[in-house]
C-alpha cells in the first residue's frame, strides 16, 4: 500500500505505508527514509492507494456456490 501525505503548505510526501492510526501515519520513502506525521483529524491530508482494494471489495459478494463453481472450472482445465 502506498500513501501520499499532503502537508499544510501543499508539499507532498509519498512512500510505502508502514503504519496508520487516528493519531499518526508512518511511511518509508523511496530512498528508505522513514517518516512519521502526527494526525489531527483530516490534517495532514492522507491518501492511501491499495492495488488489491478492488479485489478485497469483491470477496464479500461471492457466495459459496460461486467459489465452488470457480474451483470446479479450474479443476476441469487440467
Amino acid at each position: 500500500t502506498t500513501v501520499t501525505v499532503t502537508l499544510a503548505g501543499g508539499r507532498q510526501v509519498k512512500g510505502n505505508l508502514k503504519r496508520i492510526d487516528d493519531f499518526i501515519v508512518t511511511l518509508i520513502e523511496a530512498d528508505g527514509t522513514p517518516r512519521s506525521f502526527r494526525r489531527n483529524g483530516d490534517v495532514p491530508k492522507v491518501e492511501l492507494k491499495d492495488p488489491l482494494e478492488p479485489h478485497r471489495d469483491l470477496l464479500p459478494k461471492y457466495t459459496d456456490k460461486d467459489i465452488h463453481n470457480v474451483t470446479a472450472y479450474l479443476e476441469s482445465l487440467k
